[in-house]
């Protein structure tokens, strides 16, 4: 942890600071490390001592998150790493008002996933399991924008300086355990942060995409489930991207799930779902059956 590893890899740095400047730098550590690759983030205040740049781990950390991409960063190799999972909810009207809501008083809310929800579905053939603890997984389209560029309180204005492209995102959720939560004023973790819960296509650099006028659909087993513009999200890209960095210092790798129109409903196993946005590769991918569960005593409900 954080602390323990202030209290030992880093001793002698602290010793060279005050006992205050220590106490807060290791409590800050793992969130400054940077995810994988055993190197410290850009984000540096004023009379913070300077972090080691290696560190060694107690066993392998995971692979990281990554996305694929379209261009020449794709023809060069590269994926977009992502660092965090932001998400906006009921971002448009008529799924406002279809899941209770009043958009006309409510200003943009923002939920998180986990880091590696976030599940590349880029390749044809891609296959979701079924979640475990829910009969109700829902399926919502939607548009999300990849940040490349840091800042925290971010004008409108400079919004797009900071967007590095745009892809198609499904937020996945577990409807049942949703409702739960909401009657029971409890946060959604369980119904939103799940394992592959964030399925999103290849993105498009920002300099190859443009939202304006462009259409939103979801498609399961060929049937049309969701259709609206991008135009009547509530809050623009822009102002999504303003307003969430008034609250958190966005870094590059942050990818936003911007809200999906109305006629989110149910999946199965065996549905083959295609989210599209004009202009994006789509986010396209079947659901399986669920993962034979693990061999461990089973939770008490």
């Amino acid at each position: 942890m954080c602390v323990a590893m202030g209290a030992r890899g880093v001793a002698s740095t602290c010793e060279r600071v005050s006992r205050v400047d220590a106490r807060f730098w290791t409590s800050r550590c793992s969130r400054e490390l940077y995810q994988h690759n055993k190197v410290w983030s850009s984000l540096a205040l004023p009379g913070n001592p300077s972090p080691p740049k290696m560190v060694a781990h107690v066993f392998p950390p995971p692979s990281p998150t990554v996305l694929a991409v379209k261009g020449s960063a794709a023809d060069k190799g590269l994926w977009f790493p992502v660092r965090r999972v932001y998400c906006v909810g009921r971002n448009y009207h008529d799924h406002a008002v279809e899941m209770g809501g009043n958009p006309e008083r409510e200003p943009p809310f923002f939920f998180h996933k986990p880091t590696d929800a976030a599940v590349d579905v880029s390749c044809e053939g891609s296959v979701l399991p079924f979640p475990t603890r829910t009969e109700d997984l829902h399926f919502e389209a939607e548009l999300v924008v990849a940040i490349g560029k840091a800042g925290d309180n971010v004008l409108t204005a400079d919004a797009p300086g900071h967007v590095w492209g745009y892809g198609v995102g499904v937020d996945l959720t577990r409807r049942d355990l949703q409702n739960q939560a909401k009657s029971m004023k409890r946060p959604w973790c369980t119904s939103k942060g799940f394992d592959a819960s964030g399925p999103v296509g290849a993105l498009v650099p920002a300099s190859d995409f443009d939202p304006t006028g462009k259409t939103i659909t979801l498609k399961v087993n060929g049937e049309r489930r969701q259709h609206s513009t991008l135009d009547k999200m509530i809050w623009s890209c822009s102002e999504i991207v303003s307003h969430l960095s008034s609250f958190y210092r966005l870094e590059p790798g942050d990818i936003i799930f911007t809200g999906t129109p109305a006629g989110v409903n149910s999946l199965r196993p065996g549905d083959m779902v295609e989210a599209m946005v004009d202009g994006l590769p789509p986010c396209a991918f079947r659901v399986s059956e669920p993962l034979s569960p693990l061999k461990r005593p089973r939770a008490e409900r």
